[in-house]
């Protein structure tokens, strides 16, 4: 159990949706809150909002994909306080269409922003909070597209997988530190990803079709959950140390059905002279720990 009145977090893309929502939930928590987001005004004023309500809190501008800002942030951050938790969560839409004509630039943006982000931000605190002798805890949002796939966006679906990987792998890594990890799975959610995607893409505005589905889908996610109620549930699993945080139940048949699918494709082994894998000689060669726990 971690108590999170008098800690301080630290959130990318804080200042909107999922981000402001957990924000505005730690703050009545007791908890201070530094928001970073690439759009500076809309920080201050939702750093403001938040100053309004008794909150200790700063707001900073960060680009996510950027190292040199991120050295800026952590500057900033370590002058307010010491960062205990830490909210990657900054994420972007991918664009639509079909695969092979996919926008080079855009491609590696989505990646910069939705994956490559998660190391920055690591990078940045992860030390600090390992040394702390207080409790810490790292939250990283993916979506529940990395688990099942709808027919939308590749970029979007492949690093939201990514994203997932990298919380996968940190969960045996951190296990033995006095940091907690959470992976945020949300479904649809009431946000501004395809505005904020819409405006930031490095890339002429999509047209036709494309353009089409990413109007759709701004309407689609209009009717999504509150952020608000997701952010009070980031906050119990910070609260409770929960590893996974799923937030839309609708989505658990599909799952098992992706997980059976999956399941039922193993066979008899392509070589059966081979004696097969030593998983638990893999296991102990990296720290004996798989999903967290000791094997």
């Amino acid at each position: 159990m971690m108590d999170v009145s008098g800690k301080l977090a630290f959130i990318t893309g804080g200042a909107s949706g999922l981000g402001f929502a957990t924000a505005s939930a730690l703050a009545a928590k007791g908890a201070g809150v530094i928001l970073a987001d690439i759009d500076a005004d809309r920080a201050a004023k939702a750093a403001e909002t938040l100053r309004d309500q008794g909150a200790k809190v700063l707001g900073i501008q960060l680009d996510v994909t950027n190292e040199q800002s991120w050295v800026s942030a952590g500057e900033q951050a370590r002058a307010f306080g010491a960062v205990q938790i830490l909210c990657s969560n900054a994420g972007v839409g991918g664009g639509s269409g079909p695969f092979e004509e996919y926008d080079t630039e855009v491609w590696r943006w989505n990646y910069a922003v939705n994956a490559h982000a998660h190391l920055y931000a690591c990078r940045t605190f992860l030390a600090d909070m390992k040394a702390s002798k207080e409790p810490g805890h790292l939250v990283i949002t993916s979506s529940m597209v990395a688990i099942v796939p709808p027919p939308i966006s590749v970029a979007y679906i492949s690093s939201k997988y990514a994203t997932l990987g990298i919380a996968m792998a940190l969960r045996n890594e951190l296990a033995d530190t006095g940091v907690g990890i959470s992976v945020l799975m949300p479904g649809m959610s009431a946000t501004r990803i395809v505005e904020t995607t819409r405006d930031l893409r490095p890339a002429q505005g999509e047209t036709g079709a494309a353009a089409e589905t990413s109007q759709a889908m701004q309407g689609v996610l209009a009717g999504g959950m509150s952020p608000a109620r997701i952010g009070e549930r980031v906050v119990r699993a910070i609260e409770n140390g929960d590893y996974w945080i799923f937030t839309h139940p609708e989505w658990k048949a599909l799952a098992e059905r992706v997980t059976a699918d999956m399941l039922a494709s193993f066979e008899e082994s392509a070589d059966p002279a081979y004696q097969g894998d030593d998983i638990d000689g893999l296991i102990a060669a990296n720290g004996g720990r798989m999903f967290g726990i000791k094997i």
